[in-house]
Parts: structure tokens; C-alpha cells; sequence
């Protein structure tokens, strides 16, 4: 899952690369194209825009940023790729050993599962309240939902793995 983020972020700033180069062709091949598609968007007309579009040929740089803004890219950050990766390797791990947890201090089996769905719980509550809590939302329905979604996701391992084992 590690590698998995570090690729979604690599091309994520290599899709920003191939928009900015086709950008800057685009500023020098047809620059009046560029101008009139970001600009008659909102209801702006040619005769109105075109000192605009003088004034940035001028300075490519002031030109290029306002193609940024046509296509809402921003600049990804180099560090976002291993950051990213290393953040969800973590996460996988730790979360991971969660239901495991149990299973280590318990050597009942049927305890062990009991123990583990009912931390397991507490934990996706916890983790649940933690991401309302830091995201905006409201920290008692996230708890419920981030529960419910894990619940139904374990449920739907431990079947599969169920009906694997015959």
C-alpha cells in the first residue's frame, strides 16, 4: 500500500509536468486560443480581453501561471511521493496490528476473535472520532461511520475467508 501511494503522488506530479509543458507550447502556438478559452468562460469579450492577453505575452512566467489556473494545477511537492508512502506503510502497519493484538496476549482462539472484533471496534471508533475531529466534520458521526465501514468490511473478509476454507 506503501508503493501504492508513492506511484498515486509520482504521477500525480508527472500528470502536472506533461499539463505545464502542454501549457507552454499552447502559450507560444496559440496564444489568443488560450486567453479566449479561459476568459470567455466568464462572459468576457475578445475587444475586452485582449490588452489582458498583450500584457502576458510580455511576461511568460505571469502567462503560465494564469494557464495554471485554467487547469487548477498547483505544483505538487517533490517530498509528497516518499512522504505518501511512507505515511500509508505506517498506517497499514499499525492499523494492522490492531485486530492482531489479541491474538498475542490471548491463547483461547475463540477469545482471541471475540477480543479482537471488540478492540478492533474501539479502535475504528477512536480513529473514526480522530479524523471529525481533524477534518471539520462532526466527530461522533465519523466515529460511526468509519466504524460501520470497517465493520462491514471485516464482516466481508471473514466471510470470504469462510467460504474459501469450505
Amino acid at each position: 500500500m506503501g508503493l501504492g501511494g508513492y506511484l498515486a503522488a509520482k504521477s500525480e506530479a508527472d500528470h502536472y509536468m506533461r499539463e505545464l509543458k502542454r501549457e507552454q507550447d499552447e502559450i507560444i502556438a496559440v496564444p489568443d486560443t488560450e486567453a479566449a478559452e479561459i476568459l470567455s468562460e466568464y462572459g468576457i469579450q475578445p475587444h475586452e480581453y485582449s490588452p489582458v492577453v498583450y500584457a502576458l505575452r510580455k511576461n511568460p512566467q505571469a502567462w503560465l501561471d494564469f494557464m495554471k489556473f485554467e487547469l487548477g494545477l498547483e505544483k505538487p511537492d517533490p517530498k509528497t511521493a516518499m512522504q505518501s508512502a511512507m505515511t500509508i506503510a505506517i498506517a497499514y502497519i499499525v492499523g494492522g496490528m490492531v485486530p492482531l493484538f489479541p491474538y498475542m496476549l490471548i491463547s483461547n482462539a475463540d477469545r482471541a476473535v471475540i477480543a479482537s472484533v471488540i478492540v478492533t471496534l474501539i479502535a475504528l471508533l477512536i480513529f473514526g472520532y480522530g479524523k471529525g475531529h481533524f477534518t471539520g466534520s462532526k466527530p461522533f458521526w465519523s466515529a460511526l461511520q468509519t466504524t460501520f465501514i470497517g465493520a462491514i468490511a471485516s464482516a466481508a473478509a471473514f466471510a470470504m475467508a469462510n467460504l474459501v476454507q469450505g
